[in-house]
C-alpha cells in the first residue's frame, strides 16, 4: 500500500518543512512504498491530493487542521484513506482521533455548503476568535497563546448577530446569537473539549446556541470552555441533529476545521458520507520523537 505525504510547509511557523528528510527516512527503514510533496497552498494541496484519490492507498496531511481539511475535501467519494501527521498549531482533529486508539477509525463526515467537514463548525463568536488567531500566528507570538490572545481581541470587538437555526425538525432564534457550533469532534482552539459527548464515528452532530451573552459575560464563558464546565451554562442550548441550517440577516465569520469562510447561509449536513482515517502509530511515533 502506497503512503502519500503531503507536507503544509506554512504549519508550525515553517518547522513542517524540518520533516521532510525524517519521513524520507523512516520510510525507506520501514521499506515503504512512499511518495513526499511539499506545499505551499490549500489550492496545491488539494490537487495533489487529488491525484490519489481513487488509488488504494493512504494521503498523509502533514500539518494542522486546515490542512486535513484540504485533504479530506480531495478524496470524499474516493478509493484513497485520510492519513494524519499533526503538526499545527492547534491539531483539534487528531486529539479526538486519538482517544479512539485504531490504527483505522471509519468516521463521520459533515458538509458545510460545498465544503466537507471532519471536527466542527462554528458561526459566532468561536470563528471570530479564530480569525483572530489566524492573523496573529502571522506575528512572533507563542503557539501556545495565540488563541488565548485571539479571544482577548475578539472581546474589544465582536457584536452578536440576529441567526435562525434550524436543527432536524427544532427551530431555535436568538434576536442576538453569541454562537452557534456543530460538532462532529470534541475539540477546538487549541485543545478545548467544547463537546464533551461527540464521536466522529456516528453520524450526526452536536449542536451547541449560546443566546445573547453581554461583553462583560464573555469571558467568563470563555473560562467555563477553558474548565469544561460551559454546558451549566443557563443560556446555552444543546441537541443534536444530522440536518443544520444557520441563517442570519448580516453575513458571519464562520469556521470550518480551522478554515474561516463569511456567509448569511448555512446549510449543514451532519451525515454527507464517511471516511477512513489513518493514523499509522509505528510512523507516526518515530516522527515526532524527531
Amino acid at each position: 500500500m502506497k503512503h502519500v505525504f503531503i507536507i503544509n510547509v506554512n504549519s508550525n511557523s515553517g518547522k513542517t518543512t524540518q520533516r521532510v528528510e525524517e519521513i524520507r527516512k523512516i520510510c525507506k527503514a520501514l521499506e515503504v512504498d512512499y511518495e513526499i510533496y511539499v506545499t505551499d497552498s490549500r489550492e496545491t494541496t488539494m490537487d495533489i491530493a487529488k491525484k490519489f484519490r481513487d488509488e488504494f492507498c493512504v494521503v498523509y496531511a502533514v500539518g494542522g487542521d486546515g490542512t486535513i481539511n484540504a485533504v479530506l475535501n480531495s478524496l470524499m467519494g474516493g478509493e484513497a484513506y485520510l492519513g494524519v501527521v499533526p503538526f499545527g498549531s492547534g491539531n483539534d482533529i487528531y486529539r479526538t482521533l486519538k482517544e479512539y486508539g485504531d490504527l483505522v477509525t471509519e468516521c463521520n463526515v459533515m458538509k458545510v455548503n460545498d465544503m466537507y467537514c471532519l471536527n466542527i463548525f462554528s458561526a459566532g463568536l468561536d470563528a471570530e476568535i479564530c480569525e483572530a488567531a489566524e492573523k496573529m500566528k502571522k506575528l512572533s507570538i507563542p503557539r501556545s497563546q495565540i488563541y488565548n490572545l485571539g479571544m482577548a481581541y475578539t472581546f474589544f470587538k465582536y457584536k452578536n448577530q440576529p441567526m435562525l437555526v434550524k436543527a432536524d425538525s427544532e427551530v431555535y432564534y436568538g434576536p442576538n446569537m453569541t454562537m452557534v457550533t456543530v460538532c462532529n469532534g470534541k475539540y477546538y482552539g487549541n485543545g478545548y473539549q467544547i463537546a464533551p459527548d461527540a464521536d466522529m464515528r456516528k453520524a450526526g452532530a452536536d449542536v451547541y446556541m449560546l443566546g445573547d451573552l453581554n461583553k462583560w459575560e464573555l469571558p467568563g464563558f470563555l473560562k467555563s470552555v477553558i474548565r469544561g464546565t460551559h454546558e451549566e451554562n443557563d443560556g446555552l442550548v444543546k441537541t443534536s441533529a444530522k440536518k443544520i441550517e444557520i441563517t442570519s440577516e448580516h453575513p458571519v465569520v464562520a469556521n470550518v476545521d480551522g478554515e474561516i469562510l463569511k456567509a448569511d447561509q448555512f446549510n449543514i449536513n451532519a451525515e454527507v458520507g464517511k471516511i477512513k482515517v489513518v493514523q499509522n502509530r509505528r510512523v507516526l511515533k518515530l516522527i515526532r520523537k524527531k
